[in-house]
């Protein structure tokens, strides 16, 4: 089930968030605190240069996992993972696979998505461009190909500010290569503003194609800061994609340096606030038409 098509009761329902937003607690504490502040709708981080919340490689047991998650009352959207450089022609397409398998038993258990980066945590290619590109778009196809045979939906943050696919220039050809039969799209706004791209303008470009979101505060050349201390335009990001029709979830995903580690849950809770702020507002343009 993409993001788009998921049921929420509430506008609030709408607003999730990542474990990643406290990435230096054990993955219970996280999910507790993130329980504690009224969210719902949690993405699990399963990147290793982030958070060991899901190690990758996973060999741990998915019924533990969805036992936690129940635990805390919350629901998975989704599983946001590394599984390898997809551009890198060094990497074995196998492997690849091989180190998505147990994620995607993850996310079909917990009834999430799977997301993936999209290319290596660097600019520059590893042949050309355009080779590169391709080489992502064959790999995309055979990581959809295994997800749906698990029933998983694959998502893709193609426009990653600290990897190949870095640029709205890049990640349009992307896109316009791949159907979104093949996978939805991740649009996470602190991505696109610290490749110094225009967030409003690209939001209502790609809205149709738009799954998940992903909300922290950037400015160009930094994406690690708390929502209201950088330059998102927020009221117009999200305005765009409400005006087009987009129904899925605002995933919180606060990596944030701007703040001491003792003020992650008061720091949550305000970001959370302001976003329910902006969404109900945006209440008369939702197709959901909820209520807070």
């Amino acid at each position: 089930m993409s993001g788009q098509e998921a049921t929420v009761s509430t506008t609030a329902d709408r607003i999730g968030m990542s474990t990643i937003s406290f990435r230096f607690r054990p993955l219970p504490e996280a999910l507790g605190l993130i329980a504690s502040l009224g969210v719902v709708d949690i993405d699990l981080g399963a990147i290793p240069a982030v958070t060991d919340h899901v190690p990758v490689p996973f060999d741990g047991s998915v019924e533990a996992v969805v036992d936690l998650v129940a635990e805390h009352g919350l629901s998975v959207g989704s599983v946001n993972s590394d599984i390898g450089d997809l551009n890198d022609p060094g990497r074995r397409t196998g492997d690849l696979l091989a180190t998505a398998e147990p994620l995607l038993r993850l996310a079909a258990g917990t009834g999430g998505a799977l997301v993936v980066p999209c290319g290596a945590a660097r600019y520059e290619p590893f042949m050309d461009v355009g080779s590169d590109l391709d080489l992502i778009a064959t790999r995309l196809h055979a990581l959809a190909a295994r997800a749906e045979a698990h029933g998983v939906r694959l998502l893709v943050e193609v426009l990653h500010h600290r990897r190949f696919v870095h640029t709205v220039e890049r990640a349009d050809r992307v896109l316009d290569s791949i159907g979104p039969d093949v996978f939805g799209l991740v649009y996470d706004v602190s991505h696109v503003v610290a490749s110094d791209e225009d967030e409003v303008a690209w939001a209502r470009a790609v809205a149709p194609r738009v799954e998940r979101v992903h909300l922290r505060d950037a400015v160009p050349g930094d994406l690690n800061r708390g929502i209201g201390r950088g330059r998102v335009d927020f009221a117009g990001t999200l305005g765009a994609l409400e005006q087009a029709g987009y129904s899925g979830g605002y995933v919180l995903e606060l990596e944030t340096h701007d703040v001491a580690e003792e003020d992650r849950p008061a720091d949550a809770a305000r970001s959370r606030a302001l976003v329910l702020d902006l969404l109900t507002a945006n209440d008369d343009l939702s197709p959901t038409r909820s209520t807070t």
